[in-house]
């Protein structure tokens, strides 16, 4: 009777230790799996948030970027690109170590369709892929399929992460007229850097080995080789000339509309920071 007690109470005691240590394992990972839909609107039933969350959750820890999903119904006299800045500063977005960040949004109250970057999503999304999201949930949003319309606006914005930054991408300051254009290098153009080193480095030690393979001794007599003649030189600055361009503030032309070319329109917020994107659609 008392064996059967002991290993009773072992049973429980290993079933006590277990339940922890799965507990202590599951919670850090609910912590860490915080919530990008902000359906304020009440526009999604819960199995349409679910599969947003998942979504946008796969590509938070691809990209290592933000991406909300913000619904309005009540913008409080700003317009929806405002809302949402305000929302992302507010909310700490701006400052969690994540390198930038989109908010794609459905504004009920401005009856529109918008989205803002910033960090290095702004040079992913350009002014021309900006108005391709909208085009992806515009029919959507348009027959009030509004989380089709999201998904929709979001699975165009994973495209546009998997195809990477355009080699042609610069920033507009609208407010500035300050033209950045963005240079990054790509695995090619690293892979043809170490070739093109490779074959200069053993080019140049095969021609120095096969020149002093052989060292012989030799001595140099100075005393009767050398002689040194010093000559008077004299430097004059005969013409110098001054050239001035100004650089003009207007942006490039684009190739056609709003977002053409390579091109994304950044402005400031109300809180300092920078974002792109904003352009918005009604519907």
């Amino acid at each position: 009777m008392v064996g059967r007690r002991k290993s009773t109470y072992k049973i429980k005691l290993m079933f006590v230790f277990w339940t922890a240590a799965l507990w202590m394992f599951v919670m850090p990972l609910a912590a860490g799996a915080e919530s990008i839909v902000f359906d304020e609107a009440e526009l999604f039933s819960s199995e349409e948030k679910t599969e947003l969350e998942e979504l946008g959750q796969k590509l938070e820890k691809e990209y290592k970027m933000n991406f909300l999903m913000l619904t309005i119904d009540d913008a409080h006299g700003m317009s929806s690109a405002q809302f949402a800045e305000e929302f992302y500063e507010k909310e700490g977005y701006d400052t969690n170590g994540r390198s930038g960040g989109i908010v794609l949004i459905i504004d009920m109250d401005n009856r529109q369709m918008n989205l803002i970057t910033t960090g290095s999503m702004i040079y992913y999304i350009t002014d021309a892929r900006e108005e391709r999201i909208y085009d992806a949930g515009e029919d959507y949003v348009r027959e009030k399929e509004y989380a089709d319309a999201m998904y929709a606006m979001l699975r165009q914005v994973q495209t546009y992460m998997e195809k990477g930054i355009p080699d042609n991408q610069y920033t507009y300051d609208t407010e500035t007229g300050k033209i950045v254009y963005h240079r990054s290098l790509t695995s090619m153009d690293v892979l043809m850097a170490f070739a093109a080193a490779f074959l200069c480095a053993g080019g140049a030690c095969f021609v120095l080995y096969r020149k002093y393979s052989v060292v012989k001794e030799y001595e140099y007599q100075i005393n009767q080789n050398a002689e040194i003649n010093l000559t008077g030189r004299e430097d004059r600055l005969v013409r110098q000339f001054v050239t001035q361009r100004k650089i003009p503030r207007n942006p490039p032309p684009d190739s056609g509309g709003i977002g053409g070319g390579g091109r994304t329109s950044t402005h400031t917020s109300s809180g300092g920071r920078t974002y792109g994107g904003g352009h918005g659609r009604g519907f």
